[in-house]
């Protein structure tokens, strides 16, 4: 039985149940304003890998929601701020917000796609939910787990008993934990935009019940995760850096709205680091699938790669790795035809079959230990 580390308790969890037949899988998609880097791709080949484990099990049909975040702001400081990253991206390049989003859009499919990535059953985009933020936000409100000040929504943190279960953080060390500039408008500086009022001349704006504005960057994934699998998820997806705020304040806005346990199992990949180094856009070392292409490298040699090293270790990133990766790929593709060509069918042969087989899926279901499962 597929057993996973659920981020939350720290312990090994099956995600499918006697007599189950659905499981429901979200995952925190890309904000389009940029090409995808790899470490991004890595998250999505980690979700990628649990889906395809699962789906084995012919009487399980998946749900998967994989959204496309097209309003900009990416961190909660920068929503303070209000400047969003698909804006300021469109200026840069002289387009549009939408040309911008679409573009990007594309370019991620198609990334998946030479990563053979299996789609996800929806791709909602933020800017065709909002309404359905809304509504969640009123709620929030109804229910005193939200306040307005001046046309901003704020979450009241200190009405969730549970915040800070995620992540670790609590007390003092929550506090720290709070990497934004001081909002004078929050009564406690924990508390996190539900909806901030729009300045004036900004573009992504939209009508609402406190005047016209835009979304936190944690409601979106609420509204649209609920939208498609509805109150409860079987797992929540993505990498370590969504933890702390993302995911602890997109838990606490879904639970307070909802009364109900939000996900069974939260997974998160780790860090993919270049030459030792986080990958940012800054220190040039933000590689895509495109600059691999460049360099004459198959992208599957990627997805080899990712392979070598469990998903909740960082893996770094080199192109003397990655030349490695595709050699190992090449001589699995020739053992492939080699093995092709075998005509035996002995009875040793088929007992020897079975003893790798059941090795190699000793190791993926448990923990999806994939390293060892490629050595077998």
């Amino acid at each position: 039985m597929f057993k996973i580390k659920d981020s939350m308790t720290g312990n090994l969890k099956s995600v499918i149940s006697d007599n189950q037949t659905q499981v429901k899988i979200y995952t925190c998609g890309p904000t389009v304003y940029r090409s995808a880097h790899l470490g991004n791709m890595r998250t999505y080949l980690m979700a990628d890998w649990i889906r395809r484990v699962i789906s084995l099990d012919s009487n399980i049909k998946i749900l998967h929601v994989k959204n496309i975040t097209d309003v900009g702001h990416m961190r909660q400081e920068r929503l303070e701020l209000g400047e969003d990253r698909v804006v300021s991206a469109a200026i840069s390049e002289n387009k549009t917000a939408n040309e911008i989003a679409n573009f990007y859009t594309s370019e991620f499919f198609r990334d998946e796609k030479k990563l053979n990535i299996i789609p996800a059953e929806f791709f909602p985009k933020a800017t065709e939910n909002i309404n359905e933020m809304i509504e969640i936000i009123e709620k929030l409100l109804v229910d005193g787990f939200a306040y307005e000040v001046l046309g901003n929504i704020y979450y009241k943190v200190e009405k969730w008993k549970d915040y800070g279960i995620l992540s670790g953080n609590n007390g003092s060390d929550l506090l720290e934990a709070v990497r934004i500039e001081k909002d004078p408008n929050k009564l406690d500086p924990r508390d996190f935009t539900l909806w901030k009022k729009s300045e004036e001349g900004r573009i992504l704006k939209w009508e609402s019940p406190w005047g016209d504005g835009f979304p936190g960057w944690h409601i979106e994934c609420s509204a649209m995760s609920m939208k498609y699998l509805g109150p409860r998820l079987d797992i929540h997806t993505g990498g370590v850096d969504n933890i702390f705020p993302h995911h602890e304040g997109e838990m606490a806005q879904s639970e307070g709205a909802f009364g109900k346990p939000f996900v069974t199992c939260w997974v998160h990949g780790q860090h993919l680091l270049s030459e030792g180094m986080k990958m940012a856009k800054s220190l040039g070392n933000a590689y895509t699938l495109s600059d691999l292409e460049d360099r004459g490298y198959d992208c599957l040699a990627f997805r080899y790669l990712c392979l070598t090293t469990h998903y909740q270790s960082r893996l770094n990133f080199t192109f003397s790795s990655l030349r490695a990766a595709q050699r190992g790929l090449m001589r699995l593709r020739q053992h492939v035809w080699q093995w092709g060509l075998g005509k035996s069918n002995s009875e040793r042969c088929e007992l020897e079959k079975t003893a790798w087989s059941d090795l190699f899926w000793e190791h993926v279901n448990n923990n999806l230990q994939l390293p060892k499962a490629l050595a077998v």
